[in-house]
């Protein structure tokens, strides 16, 4: 049985990056099934808790990625490997290195147009070897815009989406419309300070500490309520 790390109500996995990328070259081939990969940081968590879609996407990831140490403290997961690769953001950094290294097509997937040339610009300039059949935006969500994206992915047939969401929108693709698209996995890397830096979109220190400050209160909050 599988250690689960537990926070808020929510349970996912305990993996080493090295067992993602396991379970990725597992899935890779496949082309019966569209194999999913998030990560898992104290916004989602926190937004997971008035929002059943979201519990029922992180439910159906093939694996979750904790992305914060401070999901690690809330989970009372005590593990000196983990918090490096969770500090050092390994799993960004090795799946980045394993697509560049195999020269894999992808398409890249932003909430807006700007952050989707962004994430292109980001990947093109650092990452050259991976090739980038395609980007495409969600724009305002709504179902013509979903199906374009669709049925660009299905057309170019990468093997793999990487989508960057701010405000969930892209987990929310990703849950509702998985079955419909011919890629062989997804990876949804939530808010990546590395490409907000190209957009110039910086999230405030401000913004963070306030984040951090409710999830601890509601984490104190959860596990108090759990023992009464």
């Amino acid at each position: 049985m599988s250690e689960k790390i537990q926070v808020l109500g929510i349970s996912v996995e305990k993996c080493y990056v090295d067992e993602v990328m396991d379970n990725i070259n597992e899935n890779w081939n496949r082309d019966d099934v569209l194999a999913t990969y998030g990560v898992i940081n104290m916004k989602i968590l926190l937004a997971a808790q008035k929002d059943e879609e979201l519990k029922e996407y992180i439910d159906s990831l093939d694996k979750g990625v904790v992305d914060e140490p401070e999901v690690l403290e809330a989970a009372n997961m005590d593990d000196m490997r983990m918090e490096e690769e969770v500090l050092g953001h390994s799993f960004f950094a090795t799946l980045f290195w394993y697509l560049s290294r195999y020269q894999n097509q992808i398409y890249l997937l932003g909430e807006t147009e700007e952050e989707a040339n962004a994430f292109f610009n980001y990947v093109k300039e650092k990452y050259p070897e991976i090739v980038v059949l395609g980007k495409g935006s969600l724009k305002d969500g709504s179902e013509d815009d979903c199906d374009k994206i669709i049925n660009d992915i299905n057309a170019l047939a990468p093997q793999a989406v990487l989508g960057c969401s701010g405000d969930f929108s892209i987990e929310r693709f990703v849950k509702k419309h998985r079955k419909k698209m011919n890629t062989r996995v997804f990876f949804c890397l939530g808010e990546r300070a590395e490409i907000q830096k190209e957009t110039g979109v910086k999230k405030r220190w401000l913004e963070k500490i306030l984040e951090k400050n409710s999830f601890k209160k509601l984490v104190s909050q959860f596990n108090e309520d759990e023992k009464n």
